[in-house]
Formats: structure tokens, sequence, C-alpha cells
């Protein structure tokens, strides 16, 4: 009641209690509202540094053309990403379907095909303490950077199921020959130019399974590629056989092709891949481990292979790779290996190969090598 200075007596039409009610709701979901937009903008901002999104989705999430290629200035540092941990996470389908008459390479025994995928993928610490970016690997993008390029992944069998991997995320179904020479070359032609209205022919990838690295003059003198991604592997030489290998004969090689890259106005990258140790019992691990140290300790309980001094060997070839390139100028970087997959001991195919890893499950190497490839030549 509202009473006027001439006494006379108005009702006002105060709203009701339903009304009152209804306005208190309205006014707490719009601050709710408010609070979540203003959460939803921070975490886009937070999650566009990170390579995947953990409720897992289509493995090549889809992104706009113009986002594909995104400055290599925001990319995390090369030498950044060997620290790190293992993330879990499900797709909704696998990436790819191996085949299963591959040569060496064996499919992981929980695959199935069509099936929602469980994996495990590596997320460099960086991402986290400078909010770089790690770049996910999508087929579209990889195709538009390496247009008219040709990579070469050259080493042990390890080498060779990176090479497998690669060719499958890029699109290549067929499965090898069941009858194939260890030694074979590989050549497989990527990146259909339909498929991305692209004036390239395509993108090549060779695979070479060469356990000491004696064809490596040859692929370059053949093919002349773009990126090489090199490495030594499993199998073991006393340090003095390796380094006289890698000085006298690998590095005049290596030197040869990049003057000649040089000449020919090609922008080329060298790729030395560290080698990664098998893990004793491996069949007894579910999950990936967390700290380097512990899984040192676990190989150092079995000689066998002389798995014990890959580390120390990793080191004498890096050292090696440092001198040549104060005194010769060699260009190359490091995908560190050692490090991100020595802290997967469950990613073996089976407890009689502690050595090999499974696909589809592993395509670290080609992830890594991926977000090296965006680091040269996005400009």
């Amino acid at each position: 009641m509202i009473t006027l200075n001439n006494n006379t007596t108005l009702k006002k039409n105060l709203p009701s209690r339903f009304q009152q009610m209804s306005y208190i709701v309205l006014g707490v979901v719009t601050v709710v509202l408010v609070v979540e937009a203003t959460v939803f903008v921070f975490s886009i901002g937070s999650l566009s540094s990170i390579f995947y999104s953990y409720d897992g989705g289509n493995f090549f999430q889809t992104q706009k053309v113009n986002e594909l290629i995104v400055p290599s200035s925001n990319f995390c540092r090369i030498q950044d990403l060997k620290i790190g941990h293992w993330v879990n996470i499900t797709y909704d389908l696998p990436p790819y379907t191996p085949m299963r008459g591959e040569v060496q390479q064996k499919t992981c025994p929980d695959f199935k095909q069509n099936q929602p995928f469980r994996t495990w993928i590596w997320e460099p610490e960086a991402v986290r303490s400078t909010r770089c970016i790690f770049k996910k690997f999508e087929e579209e993008s990889y195709c538009r950077l390496m247009e008219n390029k040709t990579v070469a992944i050259i080493g042990d069998s390890v080498s060779f199921d990176h090479f497998l991997s690669l060719s499958h995320l890029l699109g290549v179904p067929q499965a090898l020959p069941r009858a194939m020479r260890k030694d074979a070359l590989l050549t497989s032609q990527v990146c259909n130019k339909d498929k991305y209205n692209s004036s390239s022919s395509s993108s090549t990838l060779i695979g070479k399974r060469d356990f000491y690295l004696h064809s490596v003059k040859d692929i370059v003198r053949d093919h002349f590629p773009d990126v090489l991604v090199l490495n030594r592997g499993a199998h073991y030489v006393p340090n003095d056989e390796l380094l006289r290998h890698i000085n006298d004969t690998l590095f005049p090689q290596l030197n040869d092709w990049q003057a000649r890259c040089k000449l020919k106005k090609k922008d080329c990258l060298l790729i030395w891949r560290t080698t990664v140790p098998g893990h004793p019992n491996c069949s007894q691990f579910t999950r990936p481990s967390k700290s380097v140290e512990e899984m040192e300790q676990l190989i150092a309980t079995n000689l066998a292979y002389h798995y014990n001094e890959f580390s120390v060997q990793n080191e004498l070839v890096l050292n090696a790779f440092q001198i040549q390139k104060r005194t010769a100028n060699l260009s190359y970087e490091v995908m560190d290996a050692y490090h991100v997959n020595i802290l997967r001991p469950d990613m073996h195919p089976s407890k009689n190969d502690c050595l090999h890893t499974c696909l589809p499950k592993d395509n670290t190497y080609s992830w890594l090598l991926n977000h090296m490839l965006h680091v040269k030549y996005s400009q």
C-alpha cells in the first residue's frame, strides 16, 4: 500500500511470490552462464596449446584450412619434447587398421577394428609450462607442408616400423609383400593431389631397413631426399667400432648431402633418432611408467642384447654430432626417442618381443617427426 500526501491510498501491482522466485532463478542462471562462458573462453586458450582433446573423438580432428599451418614460433622447441608424460585417451575409432601380413611389425594384440580405440599419447611438459603447441598429426596439414618433398627413414627394424606407421597415417593401406627381402627399399607415394586440390603430384616416403647405415650414400644419390631420419638401432657393436663408422663413413656422406642441398637451394633437414632399449619381462606391464630412472634400473637387471649400454652409446653418438657441427658445420636435429619410449614397457606386441612396439598404438615417432617438420618448414 502507498499513501499519498492527500491521504489517498493506492494499490501498487507488486509481483506475486511465483514471479519473485522466477526472477531469482533467472538471475542465478544468468550468473552461471556468464561464469561458464568465461571459463570456456579461458579453456579454449589453454587447450589450444595441446595437440589433442582429452575426451577423445576422432583421431584426425578436422580443422579449418587456415588453422592447419601454425606459425613455427608457437611450437614447442624440439629439445623440449623429450620431457613429459603419457596421457590415457580413447578415440571413437583407430587411426588406421594395420595389415597383418606386414613384415616385422605386429598388430597390437588387443586391437579391434571399428571399435573405440584406447591408447596413450605423449604430452611434453612444455605444453603446460610454456603453453607451446605440440603439433597434432593431421594428414592434410602434413601434405600441404611437405608438397613435393621426400622423407627417407633409414635404420633398424624399429625405423622400418616408423615408416609403416607414417605410411598408414598418410593413407597408404596396402600390405607389404609376404615375401620381401629384409633390406628392401620401399617407396610410398602419399598425399594425392586430388584429395587436397594441391598443384603438386604427391609427397614421397622412403623406408629402408639398414642396421648399420651402409646405404645412405646410395639413397642420397638416387633419391636426393629433403629429409633424412637416421638411426643405428638396437644392433649393438662396441663403442670404438660405432664411432669409427659414424666419423669415417657416415659424416662425410651427410656433409656431401648437405653441400648438395645448399648448391641446389634445397632446404634439407637431418634428424638423428636415439635408440630405445627393450624392456625385460615386458608382459607384466599394463600401463606406461612415469620414471626414466625406474626403467633404467629394470633394464640394468638384464644384460641381454647390451640394452643397458644404449644410453651410453646414445650420448657418444650425440657428442660426435656436436663435434661435427662445430668442425664441419653439420646441421641436424635430434629426435630423442630414448626418453619418450623408454617409459612404454607396456607397448610391446608379446612377451617374446620386448623390443619392438605394435601398431596402431605406437605412432610416437610419426608424431615427433610431424612436429619437427612443422618447426622446420612452417614459415
